[in-house]
C-alpha cells in the first residue's frame, strides 16, 4: 500500500461495502425532520411536545381571538421536532404546516375553515401534545377592531403629558417583555434605536395624516419599515432601553408627520379611552 495514502484512506478501504456505501448517502436519504443532539454528540429522539398557549399575531381580535389565515404562535416546549399545527375543522382535524419551528415556539396560520377550540401539535414520530389551555376563537374578519389598546398585559400610567421635562407623551408601566400590538392599521415608517428612546417604531396611521411611536422595545420590533399592519398585531415587546429607569412604554400621538411637520398632543386621553373598551 502506497505510505503516502491517508490514514482516512485506508480505513475507509476496509469497510464494507454496505457500510461505506450507508455512510456516504445516510445524508441524502435522512429524513427533513430535525434531530436533537446530545452533549455527546448522539442522536436521540424528541421529548413529548406540551403546549401551554396558542397566541394570535396578526389579523387579531385579541390574543386568543383570531380570524381565517391569522397567523398564530404556539408555546410550549419540545416543539423542535413540531411537523404540524391540529386545528378543529367543520369535518374532523384541521393539520396544517408549521411556518416557523424551534424548541419553544412554532408559528402556522388558521385554515379558512378553522373553528374554535383548543389547537395542538404533532411531531415527526407522530406523537401529539395535549390541547392548548387556552382556547382559540377563530372569528370573521368584520370582528377585527379599527383600535386597540397597545399593552397586551397589566398595567399602570406613569408620566404624562410634561411631566416637568417636555415629555412629549405617556408611560404605561407593565412588565419587560410585554406584548405591545399595534392600535391601528397603519405602516411601519420609521424603526431604530436612540440613545433617550432606545429601541423604538414609529407607525403612520391608515386614514389619517397622524403618526404614533412606540419607545423603550426590548429589542428592534420584527417589522420592517414599510410593512403594512393590523390593529391588535404584534409590533414588539416592553422593554427598558434608552433612558429608561423602569420597564415601560412611552406613547406619543402626533398630529401629522413625526418630527415632519406635524407636532405631539396629549396622548393620555386617547388610550385610557381604549383602555376602557379592552
Amino acid at each position: 500500500m502506497d505510505p503516502r495514502q491517508s490514514w482516512y484512506s485506508r480505513i475507509r478501504a476496509r469497510l464494507p461495502l454496505t457500510l461505506a456505501a450507508t455512510a456516504c448517502c445516510a445524508g441524502l436519504l435522512a429524513p427533513a425532520a430535525p434531530a436533537a443532539v446530545t452533549s455527546e454528540g448522539g442522536i436521540v429522539a424528541p421529548g413529548q411536545p406540551r403546549v401551554s398557549d396558542v397566541v394570535c399575531v396578526t389579523r387579531c381580535v385579541s390574543g386568543h381571538r383570531a380570524t381565517p389565515g391569522a397567523a398564530v404562535v404556539v408555546k410550549g416546549q419540545a416543539l423542535s421536532y413540531v411537523r404540524s399545527v391540529v386545528f378543529r375543522g367543520p369535518d374532523g382535524s384541521l393539520r396544517v404546516p408549521t411556518t416557523y419551528r424551534a424548541a419553544k415556539v412554532v408559528r402556522a396560520k388558521v385554515p379558512a375553515t378553522a373553528l374554535s377550540g383548543r389547537p395542538y401539535v404533532v411531531d415527526y414520530e407522530g406523537k401529539s401534545s395535549n390541547p392548548s389551555p387556552n382556547r382559540l376563537e377563530v372569528v370573521p374578519p368584520s370582528e377585527i377592531p379599527k383600535q386597540v389598546f397597545p399593552v397586551r398585559g397589566p398595567h399602570t400610567y406613569g408620566d404624562g403629558w410634561g411631566a416637568g421635562r417636555g415629555h412629549e407623551g405617556t408611560d404605561v408601566l407593565t412588565a419587560c417583555g410585554t406584548r405591545l400590538v399595534a392600535v391601528t392599521a397603519g405602516r411601519i415608517q420609521y424603526k431604530a434605536f436612540q440613545s433617550a428612546a432606545g429601541n423604538y417604531i414609529v407607525i403612520d396611521m391608515k386614514g389619517t395624516p397622524d403618526d404614533i411611536a412606540y419607545m423603550h422595545l426590548i429589542k428592534p420590533s420584527m417589522l420592517r419599515v414599510g410593512q403594512a399592519v393590523q390593529a391588535g398585531q404584534t409590533v414588539g415587546y416592553v422593554g427598558q432601553t434608552g433612558d429608561a429607569t423602569a420597564c415601560h412604554l412611552h406613547f406619543e400621538y402626533w398630529k401629522g408627520d413625526w418630527y415632519g411637520g406635524g407636532h405631539p398632543v396629549d396622548s393620555e386621553p386617547f388610550l385610557r379611552a381604549l383602555d376602557r373598551k379592552s
